[in-house]
């Protein structure tokens, strides 16, 4: 049977955290040097890396992030868990920013107004190999004072993932993350089946039944958060939305820090006239506990997506890169030291109050 296991172990020793790439492989590269890690994914100090998910898509190069990160992993060098966008690729699901898998270019901009340059999957072998690389890597990794996850974690759903892993390992076939997908979606719909028999059709039901269908399911909370009711509808992503994301944080009372990615935080601009008004992902839902702060209850919720996933926006409009307050950032651990591709470094502070 192949390695397997939703819940993985994180590497003891010094790392090195990085948030969602999404294709911005000029970034990664520059982000790696400045770290000190050379071509093989050696660092003097025997650092090692760990990514947090979305590696792909919306950005320029992919297939190149991708190839870059699968090398690091095999050599032993890196670890990584997997986002929304990597499962939505295993499950063979077209969304916005991701064609380039299939061969296609795409208008992804907000304008509309022309197609953006990104590097297309080479070949049917490349997105084989590809999907089989994603198909191996966990949801969670487990460290004694840090846990990595792409969205959300809570003792419930770690619960379900676990009892998934010892099932899987009792197993005589493999058992891979598609297989516990499966799993947990036939939960979901007997549950939506249930509240349908107690409930009047409408608006209100259509609501609970896609809280139901993201809260209910662990491998979407782990890779796309808890949802609640929007105040009202919205667009994002390419579809009208009715839930939001769910300040899960701000209830976590674990000890061990967690580091997420998936939220697309944003330091302050350096120029905010120029991108007043403009704002392609939605409100910070971090709101104002700070730029570099740990947010929430226990030992703490750190994201460090700090939306590089949007610089397209950014080459859109002609702006330089970092102009809307993007980066691609990594936490040092256990030194709590954020870095960026552009060269800065700030310490890590922890929020005052906790965010509502």
């Amino acid at each position: 049977k192949k390695a397997s296991g939703l819940v993985r172990r994180l590497f003891d020793g010094k790392i090195d955290i990085i948030g969602d790439v999404h294709g911005e492989a000029g970034a990664l590269a520059t982000l790696l040097d400045r770290l000190g890690y050379d071509g093989l994914g050696h660092h003097p100090d025997n650092r090692r890396l760990v990514f947090v998910g979305d590696l792909v898509d919306r950005g320029p190069n992919s297939v190149a992030v991708v190839d870059i990160i699968k090398n690091l992993v095999k050599r032993g060098k890196a670890q990584m868990v997997l986002g929304n966008h990597e499962i939505n690729l295993l499950r063979g699901r077209r969304k916005h920013g991701n064609h380039w898998f299939y061969g296609e270019p795409e208008i992804i901009r907000k304008d509309m107004a022309a197609v953006s340059y990104q590097v297309l999957a080479p070949n049917k072998r490349w997105r084989e190999e590809t999907l089989e690389f994603f198909a191996e890597q966990p949801l969670v990794l487990e460290g004694k004072d840090v846990t990595v996850v792409h969205a959300a974690i809570d003792s419930e759903c770690l619960s379900e993932l676990k009892k998934w892993d010892k099932k899987a390992a009792e197993s005589n076939e493999d058992m891979g993350i598609l297989d516990a997908y499966a799993f947990f979606q036939k939960r979901v719909v007997a549950e939506i089946k249930d509240l349908e028999g107690k409930k009047q059709p409408g608006e209100d039901l259509e609501i609970q039944k896609e809280l139901i269908r993201q809260n209910s399911h662990p491998i979407k909370v782990t890779s796309s958060g808890r949802e609640e009711r929007a105040e009202k509808k919205y667009f994002a992503g390419g579809s009208w939305r009715r839930l939001s994301r769910a300040a899960w944080w701000n209830s976590y009372e674990g000890s061990s820090l967690i580091v997420v990615g998936h939220y697309w935080r944003r330091f302050t601009p350096p120029n905010p006239k120029l991108v007043d008004g403009f704002n392609p992902s939605g409100k910070n839902p971090f709101g104002d506990n700070g730029d570099y702060n740990i947010a929430g209850g226990g030992g703490g919720v750190l994201c460090v997506d700090y939306s590089v996933g949007i610089r397209y926006e950014e080459r859109a409009k002609g702006w330089s890169p970092g102009a809307m307050g993007t980066g691609l950032a990594a936490l040092r651990f256990p030194e709590m030291m954020l870095m960026f591709d552009d060269g800065r470094e700030r310490k890590v502070g922890k929020a005052a109050k906790v965010v509502s």
